[in-house]
């Protein structure tokens, strides 16, 4: 058989190759290709921009290239209907205006007038084309999602123009709080787009095109939140002009994209809260545990670096892991009033953190030493958390906690022993009413264990024979098994808890046969044959309730034996 016969059929390609085949057909790498070997193209032609000629020459460049990106895209949808293919194209459209945004940052030191007449036209081309692409290819982007957009441009070719009068000073306050403002500016301009988020996917609904929300427009966003984080390490780079010494100095640390990755974790949040989906909600609450680690590492010992990250803590009061728990801890109170499930444990971590994470920690390998306050209000936090979902062991480890912070240390004027009384009686308060406030079988395994710790702490004072701290009068000895008896019976009537009132009874009963011991070995002292009239007196009582009980005068429920004493006396 030849390949000229009607019956032939070439073999298929091998598997590998299918693969391969169907991988670029689908996915269509080639733009991506074409757009990264054009850029750089242009700058290793044009880059130094030593002449004005090379200025011009790179701007034409970039626009003539975006505009060819902006033709393709509209014959894509026009005519091959490439809806795939078309959302590459357009990310490379928005690509083409950030690199230009970011092309002539140093013309702009050089030569400001000049510069800032680039950026200027950069900007008003990127908002042309972009107007004229999304009507050009039918494509609609609501006024909540279009805002954000243009802002985000702005942002990226208005801000150096602000910077430049700064940059004859590069080793200036102004400049360094200058370059580290982008990122939290982007975060403020990235939250206008909460309203459009608040809207839900009804939003985008029949925007023109067969993309389904949120991958339309999102992932645009994206993308700009990406470039967001290399535009701040690279206006550092390009901004702060240096004595040649210092040249590859910079004050950029990880820390400076805290406040704008809080931004994105309040957005996910409420994309996530949107569009009822848990899983996000979740994400949103672990990028702050992500960014508290960012603001930890990434620490040099340069000075340039240095000189900002002291003023930065000197300025806010505090090093960057500090602020961020600070922040973050705001993030989940936010949470919380959101209603968001896991925030307002997130809150306690975060809260415990910063009782150990100090203002002068610039690391975690720095810590300080435990702070009560933020302890206690985390146990605050659980404690109301506690009530609110009737959680008796929430509320008991909480309220420990309290107890435990609240009470003040041992020390010269508080011996370690009276801390350990208060606190103990303080829990076993919290335990009697903890387990009075909640009927379920936590509840009622409070309640026994609380009688029964107060039983035994009567006992233990009538009958232990402990020594008092000197500073503690005697005849609160006395008086404190009487105090706790009469709290056991109180909580038993209140709260209708026999054991309570048996525990009294017990209690009451070894105080008074405690008081009368102490009272006869007293008076034994002083009566030498005490012993044998006691004992002449216990005789006189068994044959009184003997005769009686012959008599048949003693109630025979208590005393059954009583009716045969009484059968035979008869």
């Amino acid at each position: 058989m030849t390949p000229l016969d009607d019956a032939y059929i070439a073999p298929p390609p091998a598997r590998p190759a299918r693969d391969l085949l169907r991988w670029v057909c689908t996915s269509n790498p080639f733009y991506v290709i074409s757009a990264g070997l054009f850029l750089a193209g242009l700058w290793l032609s044009f880059g130094a921009q030593t002449r004005e000629v090379d200025t011009w020459a790179l701007m034409s460049g970039l626009a003539g290239y975006t505009l060819l990106l902006a033709a393709a895209a509209l014959v894509l949808v026009r005519i091959a209907r490439a809806w795939q293919d078309l959302r590459t194209v357009l990310l490379l459209v928005v690509l083409m205006f950030l690199a230009t945004s970011v092309t002539f940052d140093e013309l702009l030191a050089l030569d400001p007038p000049r510069g800032s007449l680039f950026y200027l036209v950069g900007l008003l081309f990127a908002v042309v084309v972009s107007e004229g692409l999304l009507r050009g290819i039918r494509l609609r982007l609501p006024a909540g999602f279009r805002v954000p957009y243009y802002l985000v441009l702005a942002l990226f070719f208005l801000y150096p123009l602000a910077l430049s009068p700064l940059l004859g000073r590069p080793r200036s306050e102004e400049l360094m709080w200058g370059l580290f403002g982008f990122a939290p500016a982007a975060g403020v301009i990235f939250l206008t787009l909460l309203p459009a988020i608040r809207r839900g996917p009804g939003y985008v609904r029949d925007n023109g095109s067969p993309w389904p929300w949120p991958y339309y427009p999102w992932s645009l966003f994206v993308f700009l939140a990406v470039a967001v984080i290399g535009r701040a390490f690279l206006l550092c780079w390009s901004m702060q002009l240096l004595d040649s010494d210092d040249r590859d100095r910079l004050i950029f640390g990880p820390y400076f994209l805290v406040p704008f990755g809080l931004a994105i974790a309040v957005l996910l949040l409420e994309l996530g809260l949107a569009a009822g989906r848990r899983g996000v909600q979740w994400l949103a609450l672990a990028i702050p545990v992500g960014l508290v680690a960012l603001a930890a590492v990434g620490h040099r010992g340069d000075p340039i670096y240095r000189a900002f990250l002291e003023l930065f803590a000197a300025r806010l009061g505090g090093t960057p892991p500090y602020l961020t728990l600070l922040a973050t801890s705001g993030f989940y109170l936010y949470a919380m009033l959101r209603r968001v499930s896991l925030s307002a444990e997130a809150l306690t971590a975060a809260l415990a953190a910063l009782s150990i994470v100090g203002p002068t920690s610039p690391t975690f390998s720095e810590l300080t030493s435990p702070r009560m306050e933020p302890i206690f209000a985390a146990a605050v936090l659980q404690l109301m958390r506690g009530v609110q979902l009737r959680d008796a062991w929430r509320c008991l480890l909480s309220t420990v906690a309290l107890i435990s912070v609240a009470t003040p240390p041992a020390s010269a004027d508080m011996a370690p022993i009276v801390r350990g009384l208060i606190v103990f009686h303080l829990v076993l308060l919290a335990i009697l009413i903890i387990g009075a406030a909640f009927h379920d079988a936590v509840g009622r395994a409070l309640r026994a264990v609380g009688v029964v710790a107060a039983l035994g702490a009567c006992l233990v004072a009538t009958f232990g024979g402990f020594e008092l701290p000197a500073d503690m009068p005697s005849w609160t000895a006395m008086l404190y098994p009487l105090a706790l008896a009469t709290l056991l019976a109180g909580y038993g009537l209140v709260f209708r808890y026999r054991p309570a009132l048996w525990a009294a009874v017990v209690a009451l009963a070894g105080w008074l046969a405690a008081a009368l011991a102490r009272e006869y070995l007293a008076l034994r002292e002083e009566v030498a044959g005490l012993d044998y009239i006691a004992l002449s007196l216990l005789v006189f009582a068994v044959a009184m309730v003997i005769s009686l009980g012959k008599a048949g005068a003693l109630p025979r429920r208590l005393f059954p034996w009583s009716r045969v004493t009484a059968t035979h006396a008869g």
